[in-house]
């Protein structure tokens, strides 16, 4: 960078106003930005997972960086909230350091407690925000108040409107099957029926996906070997979903001898299917729901369309629909529901649905509800944590109990799967960001949204600049407690 010699100054003061000749100096400094990493709240249970990993730290200190890290270990309670020593930062060029007023970007994971939000502060979180959500509300309204920028993770999209921050997707797709698997072993040695699942420990016991990934594979060859309990119909797990966390569950299920079948092929593999491998059955949103009654009676033809023109019509029309899952319950031993869910569309499980095929004598084990939307997709599903993971909900009577001796079909629904796997989410997740990283530098976050310089994909992704809504997301306006 050139110096500027007194004799230019005023030539240069002449035609830029103060601000902009500040802000002209700053840009040719790149913005010597300070980051602070935040410690998770003590309110997100087995929160240990971290936005910035130490080896992203290394990169960020050779732009000439600062970068700022609350200590791992609460200062009141001594509990271990990041997965990450505090050693490894300040060998990667961080200052420990609990007050982070002198950061100017702070980057953390989850919701923040009210009285943490700093004034004026660029926010980098997964807020839960964008959808109205009501527990969130008053934490966005002190955002707004507090003229914060938000950089939400969630909507950081590429120009396909694909997500780019998908790392904890697909752990959660991991440690829910897992999970799961984990779960129908517990209850089959429950019930007296010896079981190869047994071995599959909870994703917390171990911490170590390639760990759990090599004891799958030996419960595998003692299925290969041994075959499922000769007490059980053949093993089917049922999938709903295609997308992300869908392909992270497939991934460990797929360690297995498996086979995948579709929906046709259920009452035969149900009746004769060989027990030294497990049937994998995906079900893709044409499968998971039908046009009802009405609907098809207006709409013949709809079972011979393709299957993208009656996804299509599902998404414009979900009240035309109904759950298709009748069709899967008298043959699944495990469901899996890996979709998200809005108001707008029908369940894929409703009690009434699982009360009527309960009476019927139905095979379901296990629901590993990876999603977790309490009252949403699934009538009956609620939060579950780490520490206290199941559930067993009786369809007869509508009733839940905590933990796995209750009659009934057991539920796994933690809310917060990829903590299971803290450290290695947390290296993916930095994986997915350090792309952004020299543009989040070079951003001007003093000057206005739209000559700041950040980029679409985080500019998309930004729902508040200086305590304003953005022009995307001025619809969350009405999101404000009166």
């Amino acid at each position: 960078m050139y110096a500027i010699g007194p004799k230019f100054q005023g030539f240069f003061c002449g035609w830029l106003s103060r601000r902009d000749y500040y802000l002209w100096g700053r840009n040719q400094e790149k913005m010597k930005h300070t980051i602070g990493i935040r410690r998770e709240n003590l309110s997100k249970k087995g929160e240990k997972r971290v936005g910035i990993v130490p080896f992203l730290v290394a990169e960020i200190r050779k732009t000439g960086a600062r970068v700022l890290v609350q200590p791992a270990i609460h200062p009141e309670t001594q509990i271990l909230k990041r997965a990450f020593p505090d050693q490894d930062y300040q060998q990667a060029g961080a200052e420990i350091c609990e007050d982070l007023q002198d950061a100017d970007l702070i980057f953390g994971l989850k919701e923040i407690d009210i009285a943490d939000i700093l004034p004026e502060k660029t926010y980098f979180f997964f807020s839960h925000t964008h959808k109205g959500q009501r527990k969130n509300r008053e934490m966005l309204r002190t955002l707004v108040e507090r003229k914060a920028t938000v950089v939400d993770y969630e909507l950081i999209n590429n120009a396909n409107r694909t997500r780019i921050i998908t790392a904890f997707t697909y752990f959660a797709g991991y440690a829910g099957m897992i999970d799961s698997l984990w779960v129908l072993g517990r209850r089959l040695k429950m019930s007296g029926i010896a079981n190869p699942f047994e071995k599959v420990p909870q994703s917390i016991e171990k911490e170590d996906l390639g760990l759990i990934k090599s004891i799958i594979a030996e419960v595998g060859r003692e299925i290969s070997t041994k075959g499922t309990p000769a007490e059980l119909p053949p093993v089917i797990v049922a999938i709903l979903g295609n997308g992300k966390t869908s392909n992270g569950a497939q991934t460990i299920l797929d360690i297995l001898p498996h086979q995948t079948i579709s929906l046709e092929e259920l009452p035969e593999i149900y009746a004769r299917g060989d027990r030294r491998q497990i049937y994998k059955l995906v079900l893709d949103i044409q499968d998971m729901y039908r046009l009802d009654h009405e609907a098809q009676a207006a709409i013949e033809s709809y079972n011979s369309w393709p299957d993208f023109e009656k996804q299509q019509t599902y998404f414009r029309n979900p009240e035309f629909f109904e759950s298709n899952l009748d069709q899967v319950l008298p043959y699944a031993t495990m469901i899996m529901n890996c979709i998200l869910w809005a108001p707008q569309y029908p369940r894929v499980l409703t009690n009434q649905l699982m009360h009527d095929h309960w009476k019927a004598d139905c095979p379901l084990k296990v629901i590993g509800d990876i999603t977790c939307d309490p009252n949403g997709g699934i009538e009956f599903s609620r939060e579950t944590w780490i520490d206290n993971p199941v559930f067993v909900y009786h369809p007869e009577t509508g009733e839940t109990e905590d933990g796995f001796d209750a009659e009934g079909v057991a539920v796994m629904a933690v809310t917060n799967l990829p903590c299971e796997f803290s450290a290695d989410a947390s290296e993916q997740f930095s994986r997915n960001m350090q792309p952004l990283f020299e543009n989040i530098l070079q951003t001007n976050w003093l000057d206005s949204f739209e000559d700041s310089g950040l980029c679409e994909e985080l500019k998309g992704a930004c729902i508040l600049w200086k305590g304003k809504f953005t022009g995307k997301y001025s619809f969350m306006q009405d999101y404000l407690p009166a």
